[in-house]
């Protein structure tokens, strides 16, 4: 089965272009469901409804042991298939608790956009928190955008030639943020590339040290009580548009989800941001007495 399992992860990679976090993903998956995988002609529901029972009782989350399972799933439906097995075999998710992810709140996001930067490396920190906070694009695709071809300030929009799944999509941005791109890029051309965001002379920057910079920034600043990262100014930016009166499904392409569901959970609404809505909508509180 573990040759299969690597035969599979090969396909995924050439035919379905999947990105090196979702590889690290089925390889995570593996070792989580390496006992009642390996070394086996066949897979039995029963040995992995047996593993997942272990998992939990070893303290991994729902959500984990989900992650874990959506890759195993793809694995079954592939050796179905494929011919490998008779039948389609399909473990269902476990019920997650749904909790309401905290963001930056508005006086956070002050501080990040009116923050005044002094060296090159918080220059271009602000400038990806700021662009994330306008767009939600993911800190990969962010990271990825070329100057000559995927920002094009005349139509307002930057263009995620890479995204997740290897799909590509346009992005609106404000006019506020084509005014910041503009100053960026005059100010900071890089020696070689084409590179938006780069380190040193041109090479791609790598996420870890985007994180790390934009927690120091954080820490500058003084925000606190809010994971920093650039997950969080995406869940940030999701929940402003909605709560601001744009819709899910434009958000859904925006972020570049493939399925509406992933969108929604970005929108957790908190429990002022329900009482904000229901009092300014609630048939009584809108009825004169």
């Amino acid at each position: 089965m573990d040759v299969l399992y690597q035969q599979f992860i090969r396909e995924r990679q050439s035919l379905h272009n999947v990105s090196p976090r979702t590889v690290d993903g089925y390889h995570w998956a593996w070792k989580a469901f390496e006992p009642a995988l390996v070394g086996r002609s066949s897979v039995a529901k029963a040995e992995l409804l047996q593993r997942v029972e272990e998992l939990r009782k070893r303290g991994l989350c729902s959500v984990t042991i989900n992650t874990y399972l959506r890759s195993v799933n793809a694995f079954c439906q592939w050796l179905f298939n494929e011919g490998h097995t008779p039948s389609h075999l399909r473990i269902s998710r476990l019920k997650e608790e749904q909790h309401v992810q905290a963001t930056f709140t508005q006086d956070r996001v002050a501080k990040l956009v009116g923050f005044r930067a002094i060296t090159l490396t918080e220059r271009r920190t602000h400038m990806l928190a700021c662009l994330i906070l306008d767009t939600g694009l993911r800190i990969s695709e962010a990271l990825s955008l070329k100057r000559q071809t995927d920002i094009d300030l005349d139509q307002a929009v930057v263009t995620v030639r890479h995204g997740k799944g290897g799909k590509s999509r346009a992005v609106p941005i404000s006019h506020q943020m084509r005014r910041l791109l503009f100053k960026f890029t005059q100010r900071h051309q890089p020696q070689y590339g084409d590179l938006l965001f780069f380190a040193e002379a041109g090479e791609p920057l790598e996420q870890r040290n985007a994180l790390r910079d934009f927690k120091q920034v954080c820490s500058k600043l003084g925000i606190t009580g809010v994971r920093c990262s650039f997950h969080t100014l995406r869940h940030s930016f999701a929940l402003a548009y909605v709560k601001n009166g744009g819709d899910v499904f434009r958000l859904q392409r925006i972020l570049g989800h493939s399925k509406l569901e992933m969108s929604r959970q970005y929108v957790n609404l908190s429990l002022d941001d329900l009482r904000e809505v229901h009092q300014r909508l609630s048939l009584l509180a809108t009825t004169r007495r």
